[in-house]
């Protein structure tokens, strides 16, 4: 009886194994292009990109895995671990490797991914939510794929060749991204003027004045603001002791003051 219980359950390990291990060929890298917010309902937005078929898609996810997200793309230390980090840590300890992340599936504008495990040489595949995969794709620095299927059936936006301008900063805890013609295009914006924070750190300069993450800095001093270089020079003016910033916050206008004697 247990000789007959240990095969049933080794046979039934051996097939999990095996079919973890027959990875589709055609599966398609991503890479993270950042964290938007979406005007029109306030919800973030992750932007994933296909170099191989030169698109890009939006995935709507939780404000908390944005968080984890956009923490991981712009390399912020935190003081206690989140959760994808405790969840990296024990894997790490466990001497377990996250192999990839696959975005395999999507039904009803949900999408499903799995996470690609390595322990030894036994291969494992967890069902995760893709918000979830993603950040601890981004911590581990294991690659992203998708199904092509996943792919066809979103709605995409073609990649544009790179603009020799800076696309991200930090400014006084505010972490900004320039738009594009792919996040204008995927959120509906009228125009690519303007900066978008992408995420405001808890207690900096920022944060105390006002700033929240998904305005869209559009002027600066009343210099109109194209990208992340210009609010980068109109903010390092030193002659001045007060910036006056216009952002679109609920798709109106907002005028946000940065007193500089008040900034460390």
């Amino acid at each position: 009886m247990k000789y007959t219980l240990f095969m049933v359950l080794w046979f039934a390990y051996a097939v999990s194994v095996l079919a973890a291990s027959s990875l589709p060929s055609d599966l398609l890298e991503l890479q993270v292009k950042g964290i938007a917010l979406d005007p029109n309902g306030q919800v973030p937005v992750a932007i994933l990109e296909s170099p191989a078929t030169q698109k890009a898609f939006p995935m709507w996810i939780g404000r908390s895995e944005a968080q984890a997200i956009a923490i991981e793309l712009e390399g912020v230390s935190t003081p206690r671990p989140l959760t994808h980090i405790l969840l990296k840590n024990i894997l790490s300890q466990l001497d377990v490797k996250v192999q990839r992340i696959v975005i395999h599936d999507v039904r009803d504008r949900t999408f499903y991914a799995s996470v690609w495990l390595q322990h030894g040489t036994a291969v494992h595949t967890i069902d995760a939510r893709p918000s979830d995969a993603i950040a601890l794709a981004l911590g581990t620095k294991a690659p992203i794929f998708v199904a092509p299927h996943v792919l066809n059936s979103v709605q995409t936006v073609p990649l544009q060749s790179p603009k020799p301008t800076q696309t991200l900063a930090k400014k006084f805890g505010m972490h900004m991204q320039s738009l594009d013609d792919q996040l204008a295009q995927a959120f509906h914006l009228p125009t690519t003027d303007g900066v978008l924070v992408a995420y405001v750190e808890a207690d900096s300069q920022a944060a105390r004045h006002g700033i929240r993450r998904g305005d869209v800095i559009i002027r600066v001093d009343g210099q109109p603001i194209k990208n992340v270089n210009d609010v980068l020079v109109s903010l390092t003016d030193k002659t001045t002791h007060q910036h006056i910033l216009l952002v679109t916050r609920d798709q109106g206008p907002i005028t946000i003051r940065l007193d500089l004697s008040a900034i460390e």
